[in-house]
């Protein structure tokens, strides 16, 4: 360096009468500089001394940069900067320069990353350093760009270009209009649009703001905030400082609060609308709110903004999944109409599998367009397989891939919740309880209620019923992936627990609808149980539970899980048969049989038998139903079980009745009696003995058939067993029919309608409202007959008789 003449350039800088003149005295001095002055000379005075030249050289490096910029040579002034950055990269006045070039070059994009750059690597703040002019500080840090411009009011209309077609949305934009027009009573001009990944919000946002921009003269500003992406967060302090930019505020405080000020100022003084796309949460988004005035906010997010309404008084919207119709429309809008009726047998497929999610809609339609139309197929098939599915869903870029939507949102959960969400995923059923969720990790319930809300503000757990939980088909596609990656002993011990909690579950209700049932099912204290009031509380959990438990059956089926398999298959039989349910009794049962008869005892397998006999008496084919008694019988009597036996004599002396075989139904009843009086079983005995009154009733031997009807009454009234206690009431009412007892016959069989209406067993209800109606007609009261028998004809149907006059006279023949 020779020191001399660059500072005789550098005085010559300092008088000149132009830029220009300055400028070339600026690089001449910068000229005189080759590398490091003293560079080689050792000691602590030479090392004071060459710190001081380069803070100089610094100096002038910057007054070079600035005055390029004055003179209009950008490019030179950008590279210059740049390369000066990389001998001082601590120096924020550089910085500022640097973010001052690439702004007039209109390299606006460049600015954020060498700012986030610095910002990291420092741990300084560098908002300030968006507004020409503004740094913090003395010394290196002076104005050296010259006066801030004067503030322009401008008007600016930031929205990025979309598909025209929006499809399905049109309540959604309504209640976006009347929140930012200030049409929604007790609320801001704030509309919080929320939704899972993929729903189209960015789209509906945009859309929204076109169709009221003309209430906002003073333009649109937009900003993608980046809250669920693969980079980090955009933070609200550049936005706010790129805002002010564009609204022409330069004069004024770049500390947060100074802008935040300045902003809600300009804001209130205009009619402004801000659309805040992808925020990450509340805090992200709240301080680019507008205060009072005609300003208003369109946000988007995957999460659910609850504090914004509570706080800020804004309006959330909801973007629901397109139903299937206005998927096929999308469809058709995007495939065009020849492409569109080629495709159109395939589209009820592709919507299905789509599941109503716009994004996956339209990379579908995207692929279709680019396939010859022969192939049309191969697409739809590639779509149907749950493992290439998400696959198939990757149009090869961050905002068109399925996928990458999810890593992004999963990215935002807490360990817990990522866990839930893939313990969710091999839940069986399309939805799962509170309780269930809460059974998957018992050792800490309050932290599964955090992690689980934390998948519901991401959109990435619905709640289709109130307290019933479940997955978008496309998410729980990837969840199973997630799934698919953990320890198959972290799996298998999942699956377990859900089994566990759903077994216990279901037999607790069991045991209300057919108290006499044994299953060897032992009670487990730490388990949360459900704990029906009565009947009607068990047969709604069963109803509500139905999906998931016929879904854990085959679950347990499909992982050989043989003790599961059969006792669900059990607790669920008594359900099947008072709802009619008998067909998917019989495709549960057989299983049950196998798994029973590799893991239980031979009174447990006989029970398999009795249950499927029943099942087949139901579906009316005797025939089958005496093979599996017969067997049940057998069974027992080789394992020695007087209990299994006697219920197995018993069921077979029904069926045997009814087959027209008497003598050998009186055989089995009376065998069946003998043995539960050994036992000292009341709820056998009275069984037996109905059965035993039933045959004599079919004989015309009515007094011996009451008497043993009454025995029956009597041994089952103190119990809970109030299916055995409608029996022998409707037996007791036939009999005294034939008797000609009217009045008794009626109250008989009223009573009988009655308990079966608490086990909500309509098919015996029906039928007992049917002989109330013969009754009721033979004691003269002709009009409580007529609504009787329109009674039975209303449950009739609804169990899904089609010829009910064929039903009705059935009925009456059978019993």
């Amino acid at each position: 360096m020779d020191l001399v003449r660059y500072r005789t350039h550098l005085s010559a800088a300092g008088t000149a009468g132009s830029a220009p003149e300055r400028l070339l005295a600026l690089r001449s001095a910068l000229g005189e500089v080759r590398g490091r002055p003293l560079e080689d000379l050792p000691g602590d005075g030479f090392k004071r001394a060459r710190e001081e030249l380069l803070a100089e050289v610094r100096e002038t490096t910057a007054a070079c940069v600035k005055t390029e910029l004055e003179c209009g040579e950008t490019r030179s002034a950008c590279d210059r900067v740049t390369r000066a950055r990389v001998e001082w990269p601590e120096s924020e006045h550089l910085l500022q320069l640097n973010v001052n070039a690439l702004r007039a070059l209109g390299e606006d994009g460049l600015i954020d990353p060498i700012l986030s750059d610095w910002e990291k690597r420092t741990g300084r703040p560098v908002t300030h350093l968006l507004f020409p002019g503004a740094t913090q500080g003395g010394g290196q840090g002076r104005d050296v760009t010259g006066p801030a411009p004067a503030q322009v009011k401008s008007r600016p209309r930031q929205l990025p270009a979309q598909p025209a077609e929006l499809v399905g949305r049109q309540a959604e934009v309504d209640q976006i209009e009347r929140a930012v027009l200030g049409r929604t009573p007790g609320r801001s001009r704030v509309a919080a649009i929320g939704g899972r990944q993929g729903v189209g919000k960015t789209f509906l946002a945009i859309r929204s703001a076109e169709l009221v921009e003309r209430h906002f003269p003073d333009g649109i500003l937009y900003a993608d905030l980046r809250g669920c992406g693969p980079g980090e967060p955009e933070e609200h302090g550049r936005v706010l400082a790129r805002f002010l930019i564009d609204l022409g505020v330069s004069r004024l405080n770049p500390s947060m609060d100074g802008m935040v000020f300045a902003y809600r100022t300009e804001l209130a003084r205009r009619a402004v609308l801000l659309v805040l796309d992808n925020a990450l949460d509340e805090d992200h988004v709240r301080p680019l709110l507008p205060g009072s005035g005609a300003s208003a906010a369109i946000i988007t997010s995957r999460r659910r903004l609850h504090g914004l309404s509570i706080r800020e008084g804004a309006e959330l919207v909801d973007v629901p999944l397109l139903d299937p119709e206005d998927s096929v429309e999308l469809l058709r809008i995007r495939l065009g109409g020849d492409r569109a009726r080629k495709a159109l047998p395939f589209l009820p497929e592709v919507v299905e599998h789509c599941a109503g999610l716009p994004l996956a809609l339209g990379i579908t339609a995207a692929r279709i367009a680019d396939r010859p139309s022969q192939e049309i197929g191969d697409v739809v098939r590639e779509l149907r397989q749950p493992g290439t599915r998400l696959r198939f869903l990757d149009l090869g870029s961050e905002d068109l891939n399925v996928r990458l939507s999810l890593d992004a949102s999963v990215g935002q959960l807490t360990p817990l919740a990522v866990r839930l969400l893939w313990q969710l995923a091999i839940h069986p059923g399309p939805t799962a309880s509170w309780e269930a969720l809460r059974a998957l990790e018992p050792a800490d319930r309050v932290a599964v209620s955090d992690g689980f809300d934390n998948l519901i503000r991401m959109n990435l757990v619905d709640e289709p019923i109130p307290d019933r939980y479940s997955l978008h088909d496309l998410i729980r596609v990837y969840a199973r992936e997630l799934a698919d990656r953990q320890d198959e002993n972290q799996r298998a011990a999942v699956v377990d627990q859900m089994l566990h909690f759903l077994l216990h579950n279901a037999w607790a209700c069991d045991r209300k609808l057919d108290p006499g049932r044994r299953l060897p099912i032992d009670p487990d204290d730490d388990a949360e149980t459900v704990a029906p009031n009565g009947v009607a509380d068990a047969m709604a959990w069963f109803e509500a539970e139905y999906p998931t438990l016929t879904a854990a059956v085959e679950l347990a089926q499909e992982r050989g899980l043989d003790r599961y398999t059969w006792l669900l298959s059990m607790t669920l039989v008594t359900f099947q048969w008072r709802t009619n349910r008998y067909l998917d009794a019989l495709a549960f049962l057989p299983g049950a049989l196998a798994a029973a008869a590799r893991e239980a005892g031979p009174a447990d397998v006989a029970m398999v038998h009795r249950m499927l006999a029943g099942t087949y008496r139901g579906l009316r084919n005797l025939g089958m139903a005496v093979r599996e008694l017969r067997s049940a019988v057998r069974v027992s009597d080789d394992g020695q079980d007087i209990f299994s036996a006697a219920h197995g004599r018993y069921s077979l002396g029904v069926l045997l009745r009814e087959s027209g075989v008497p003598a050998e139904a009186l055989k089995h009843f009376t065998d069946a009696l003998a043995a539960f009086e050994q036992l000292d079983d009341p709820l056998g005995q009275g069984a037996a003995l109905n059965g035993i009154g039933n045959l004599h009733y079919d004989a015309g031997r009515l007094d011996e058939g009451l008497e043993h009807c009454r025995r029956s009454l009597a041994l089952l009234d103190p119990t809970d067993d109030l299916n055995g206690r409608a029996y022998a009431l409707f037996s007791l009412g036939r009999i005294r029919v034939a008797m000609e007892e009217h009045g008794a016959a009626v109250a008989d069989f009223e009573g009988a309608r009655d308990l079966y209406r608490v086990l909500i067993y309509q098919s015996r209800e029906a039928r007992t409202l049917i002989w109330l109606a013969e009754a009721l007609n033979a004691a003269n009261r002709a009009h409580e007959a007529l609504d009787a028998l329109q009674e039975a004809r209303f449950l009739l149907e609804r169990l899904g008789e089609r010829d009910i006059d064929a039903a009705v006279e059935r009925e009456r023949r059978r019993w």
